[in-house]
């Protein structure tokens, strides 16, 4: 008994740091794609708007 609570402990830390890491990387992603679109629509404002 002491091993399958074992087993489903190490289950449910691992599942969690994985489902931890899924969502850093998502929000990184997220959060990349912003900045690379501020960045480009900046460039295009400040193009724009020389004489």
């Amino acid at each position: 008994m002491g091993d399958t609570f074992a087993l489903w402990s190490l289950v449910y830390v691992v599942g969690g740091l994985l489902a931890f890491v899924v969502t850093l990387l998502i929000f990184y992603a997220v959060i990349r794609t912003a900045v690379s679109h501020a960045l480009r629509s900046h460039t295009r404002w400040v193009d724009d708007g020389k004489p």
